[in-house]
């Protein structure tokens, strides 16, 4: 009997190790992944009933080599649209549409290494970390307010399928990282909510730039967060950006 629990916890070890493990064909290799991504089922739940228009969206990645490489705790934000599609589409040229362009009720736009293209909320939400950022309209003077998320909607559809920038240059906006799409779909409202590029120092480079966790500022509403991200490290985030 004893032998055989040893076997059977043998057994049960390696069945668990060899359901962990993937396959990539082309070039062959195994890569081993016993764990799953920290937001799950029921925080996307949440998220998609929660979230709005005009919603600012970040994320981040447990073991993932880019974050060991772009400063801070997060790696990627994106805006919400909602439902797509609404007027100013019909501009687009037809590659656009066709590499970028994406229907939906729950749309997210954000750039990636593809560019600037759309992509439903839900393969947004598969991640480690993630929290949903709202304007606050009870602080915003007259003129803020009268930035609306259509102004903020068309701006954002003159920016899909430009280029992802790779140089992190934030001097011009004719290519977008994911940082800069945001920043730039609204300049007058982030500068209200004290969202500002600063000094960066990133593969030993320093440059002028925003990083993800540059938009956790203290004026927007925090409108959900998942489990994942513990009220500890939120909060060192907000202490160093209102110092900042």
């Amino acid at each position: 009997n004893f032998n055989m629990k040893i076997f059977s916890n043998l057994r049960n070890s390696f069945l668990k190790f060899f359901g962990d493990l993937k396959v990539f064909p082309f070039p062959l290799f195994l890569l081993y992944n016993p764990g799953s991504y920290l937001v799950k089922g029921e925080d996307m739940r949440q998220a998609i009933n929660l979230v709005k228009p005009g919603d600012i969206l970040i994320r981040g990645y447990r073991n993932y080599l880019d974050g060991y490489f772009i400063p801070g705790f997060f790696s990627h934000v994106g805006l919400f649209l909602g439902e797509v599609p609404k007027q100013g589409h019909d501009a687009l040229v037809p590659d656009v549409l066709e590499k970028f362009y994406k229907k939906g009720t729950q749309i997210v736009m954000h750039s990636m290494a593809k560019g600037v293209f759309m992509e439903d909320v839900l393969n947004f939400c598969r991640c480690d970390y993630m929290v949903i950022l709202r304007r606050n309209e009870a602080i915003e003077p007259a003129e803020i307010k009268a930035v609306t998320f259509d102004k903020i909607y068309q701006t954002a559809m003159k920016s899909l399928g430009k280029p992802y920038d790779f140089k992190f240059d934030f001097s011009q906006f004719h290519t977008l990282s994911c940082t800069e799409f945001v920043y730039a779909s609204d300049l007058e409202l982030m500068k209200f909510y004290d969202v500002t590029i600063k000094p960066r120092r990133v593969l030993g480079i320093k440059k002028d730039m925003l990083i993800p966790d540059d938009f956790i500022m203290p004026k927007f509403q925090v409108v959900w967060k998942s489990r994942s991200v513990k009220d500890k490290k939120w909060e060192k985030i907000l202490k160093k950006n209102s110092s900042s």
